[in-house]
């Protein structure tokens, strides 16, 4: 069998509130340089809030962004995102994004956060939570969902924790 050359580049999917406060925006914006500066690729659910601020900081430090919306119309993306991918699945999109990454990063977050972490852990993607936030990112942190898997979501109370499990995960 030939040897294949492997040149996919490793995702990050980043989930959260569209309506996060001043400090997660902020938070998010350098989560997205972050994954930027150590190669990744920053997939998120497109829209504002945190999906924005991030990719803000991803495309500023030169990194590509993947935004996963829920409608039809490519002009639904923040501005900061390199390739789109409209789904038409409105909510259901969350399934995509839930498992988008080679690990998923949470911050804050309602009940389509949860619903994107419920996927995520069913579908076996590690779970980094980053649980300064607040929301479900808090409330999962170090906690497992189920008896499904054996590890927790793993919890991320700073950047540079968060950098450090990153870096272990998918570098």
């Amino acid at each position: 069998m030939a040897e294949v050359n492997r040149t996919r580049r490793r995702q990050v999917a980043l989930i959260g509130p569209s309506e996060p406060d001043a400090a997660t925006l902020a938070l998010a914006e350098q989560v997205g340089a972050l994954i930027a500066r150590l190669g990744l690729v920053l997939v998120t659910g497109g829209r504002d809030g945190i999906m924005e601020a991030a990719s803000r900081g991803c495309a500023a430090a030169g990194g590509t962004v993947v935004a996963v919306v829920p409608g039809t119309s490519m002009d639904e993306a923040n501005d900061y995102a390199h390739i789109v991918i409209p789904t038409g699945l409105g909510w259901a999109r969350n399934v995509i994004t839930g498992i988008a990454g080679d690990v998923i990063v949470c911050m804050g977050g309602a009940a389509g956060t949860l619903s994107e972490i419920a996927f995520a852990w069913m579908y076996g993607r590690p779970v980094l939570a980053l649980s300064a936030t607040g929301g479900w990112a808090g409330e999962l942190a170090g906690r497992a969902i189920d008896h499904r898997r054996k590890d927790t979501i793993v919890d991320c109370p700073t950047l540079a924790e968060l950098e450090r499990k990153l870096r272990e995960l998918v570098l």
